[in-house]
């Protein structure tokens, strides 16, 4: 500490040398905080087919692209009217993971007012979006909010923290605990609106993305899968 005394009064200087250093963290999106004000508003949440939202009462019923299309909606609109537009999705409907997925692929080929491409998973933020193409029994992908940047694990592998509406818990999910959750039928589990750590796979001499695992060490699941950020 330097003290330069003056008539009258002493000033404290502390030298900038000590002071810590620290990155300034990249600005969260909209989505993210949206998603954020969901889950924290909420008192009642469930995985269904078709949206069912109260704000007053706090009840947000959706899947995982209901849930991204609903937050897009109000804190994004023109992003999302913008992938209606480009992906021919009549008014009403709701975009599927693939129509996200190859939304978000051909961002860098061919740029959209409302979007900005995600290439690379070291590249995520807070507020992005990243959906895929992967078909099961039940679903035909996934769409996910990023909660926060991701971390490279010493696999390769890229864990992170994502907002989602789903009835199969990630790792570190808020959703079994989490009484709001109601339970979904068809799997047994608390569902819907809550968040959770998975990761996603990259190319490692591009870093683009490659596929993704529901949890930071289970299988991994090599498919289509692509990331974009809506932006002013």
């Amino acid at each position: 500490m330097h003290h330069i005394h003056r008539p009258g009064f002493t000033l404290i200087i502390t030298a900038l040398a000590t002071l810590p250093l620290f990155a300034a963290e990249p600005t969260a999106g909209p989505l993210y905080h949206e998603a954020v004000h969901e889950f924290t508003e909420m008192k009642v949440t469930l995985y269904q087919h078709k949206t069912e939202v109260d704000r007053d009462a706090g009840s947000y019923k959706y899947d995982c692209v209901r849930f991204v299309s609903y937050a897009m909606k109000q804190a994004a609109p023109e992003a999302l009217e913008a992938v209606m537009r480009e992906r021919g999705i009549a008014k009403g409907r709701t975009p599927s993971p693939p129509s996200y997925q190859k939304f978000f692929g051909g961002l860098i080929a061919k740029p959209v007012k409302g979007w900005a491409a995600v290439p690379r998973v070291a590249d995520l933020r807070a507020g992005d979006v990243v959906s895929w193409d992967y078909k099961t029994e039940r679903a035909s992908g996934h769409a996910v909010i990023i909660a926060e940047a991701p971390k490279q694990s010493k696999d390769g592998s890229w864990a992170v923290k994502v907002y989602d509406a789903t009835s199969t818990p990630h790792a570190e999910d808020s959703r079994p605990d989490d009484a709001r959750a109601q339970i979904f039928e068809t799997t047994g589990h608390r569902s819907g609106l809550g968040h959770g750590v998975m990761a996603f796979t990259a190319d490692p001499s591009t870093g683009a993305f490659t596929g993704y695992r529901w949890t930071p060490k289970g299988k991994i699941i090599l498919c289509p899968i692509a990331a974009g950020r809506p932006v002013k």
